[in-house]
């Protein structure tokens, strides 16, 4: 039975939406306007700082009830705008949530029938609680009649394709009116990305695409389990592709495996990030931890990492790949003057900065390298265990490198990446993140070395 919360449609008009986006910016305008008359008769700055703080969150709690593109839009940001916005926006930003309530089963099979048509549809036994519902669309189980497979169908909500654009430049606008965002040419351009970003997202049919191709891939490759797909029970709009049942890589199952099989899965992680990098060229560039799940062998032999969500998937431009592989050689072999000759051919630096602020960059290149060599006097104590492997969780290398990396953006010198730039180092972190998450502990010299 439907849960009474579903919601029978989104609020998918563009005055309308624009409505509730322009009184949200009266909302934050006029909060904004009386903290500043507050400020200006104290000085107070521990309360100042406070008062903006949650002048900020409330403007982003404001766009988290229109839920739709605009939720995604603010988690994208959120993941992107390290460069773009202030760390308080961003931090804000973070705690937008897919939280929305599902569609009801009304309205899903609506789009269902329209999409497949009433012939295919009746082919499949579909659950009419969702799975997961998330801001775009949703999730339900389903089994094929005719042979009795599992399926997952990942059905768009309808109309929200159409909501991009209003609501992108509304959201934009009102970053802008509000001050929280400095207008430039390179922040338009960082923008109009995450827009096409977004578009793409909403394109299923890229995304079987891009899903079929890793699966081929790998297929030989029984360390990973990526889901088959149903072209002929899918659209632009919806995606059916095979059930894969898994553990959340924070699970208590997870973490109760033993040593040697959490190196073997954080192994796998990495193997499939470098193969994306060197070998690919094409990148799924989402960090979020959700788009890996674990399937436990019950006889203790070889647990699997099961890949899902390929809507990030990005081609990476051949002479930027080429370089950005150049940069992590560099920084597996400590090679200080290739990575920062490679990091000025990108345009991250530039040649006539001072030395102290190249040389701050590159010692960030080589904190990255830092787990893909085997250890040696530069890793600090605690990212070594008792045999000499390298500790992920233990070196707390995400919070290093973020530490000094945040120092070189405040620099005068900073200078605005290139979007690939960003998105194949939020992978590289995200990897990063995940392997310390499952507290593997193993060198990664050994996933280097077929790309050396």
């Amino acid at each position: 039975m439907a849960d009474d919360k579903s919601l029978h449609r989104l609020n998918t008009g563009a005055f309308s939406r624009r409505f509730q986006l322009s009184k949200a910016g009266l909302r934050y305008g006029s909060r904004a306007l009386r903290h500043s008359l507050m400020d200006r008769f104290s000085d107070d700055e521990e309360a100042s700082a406070t008062r903006r703080r949650e002048n900020i969150e409330y403007f982003v709690a404001e766009l988290g009830q229109l839920k739709g593109s605009v939720v995604k839009i603010g988690q994208i940001m959120a993941t992107y705008g390290d460069y773009l916005l202030p760390p308080e926006v961003v931090e804000a930003l973070h705690s937008l949530e897919d939280d929305t309530p599902p569609m009801s089963w009304q309205a899903i099979q609506k789009v269902l029938a329209k999409e497949l048509g009433e012939e295919r549809l009746a082919d499949l036994e579909i659950e009419e609680q969702a799975l997961a519902a998330a801001s775009l669309g949703q999730v339900h189980k389903a089994t094929l009649r005719s042979t009795g497979e599992k399926l997952c169908i990942k059905v768009q909500y309808p109309g929200v394709e159409n909501t991009i654009d209003a609501d992108f430049n509304a959201v934009l606008r009102l970053l802008k009116i509000s001050r929280l965002l400095q207008s430039t040419r390179s922040a338009e351009e960082w923008f109009s990305d995450i827009r096409t970003l977004l578009y793409k997202e909403v394109d299923y049919d890229q995304e079987r695409r891009d899903m079929d191709f890793v699966r081929e891939s790998l297929v030989d490759d029984s360390r990973f389990v990526v889901p088959m797909s149903f072209p002929e029970y899918s659209t632009r709009r919806v995606l059916t592709m095979s059930y894969e049942s898994g553990h959340a890589v924070g699970s208590a199952d997870v973490a109760a495996l033993s040593q040697p099989r959490k190196n073997r899965l954080g192994k796998a992680i990495l193997d499939e990030f470098l193969t994306e990098l060197f070998s690919w060229r094409r990148m799924q560039t989402d960090p979020n931890f959700g788009n890996f799940r674990v399937r436990i062998d019950q006889d203790g032999e070889i647990d699997q990492l099961i890949l899902l969500d390929f809507g990030a998937m990005r081609l990476l431009p051949e002479e930027f790949a080429a370089e950005f592989c150049d940069m992590m050689l560099a920084a597996y072999h400590c090679d200080r003057e290739m990575f920062l000759e490679r990091s000025i051919s990108l345009g991250f630096m530039k040649a006539h900065f001072p030395d102290k602020v190249l040389q701050n960059f590159v010692d960030i290149g080589m904190d990255i390298g830092e787990p893909l060599r085997k250890p040696d006097d530069r890793v600090p104590s605690q990212a070594v265990n008792e045999l000499g492997e390298y500790d992920w969780r233990g070196s707390k290398l995400p919070k290093r490198i973020a530490k000094r990396a945040l120092e070189a953006s405040m620099s005068k010198y900073f200078a605005l990446p290139p979007k690939e730039f960003l998105y194949v180092m939020r992978k590289l972190m995200g990897v990063y993140a995940l392997i310390s998450q499952l507290d593997a502990q193993f060198n990664g010299d050994e996933s280097m070395a077929p790309f050396l």
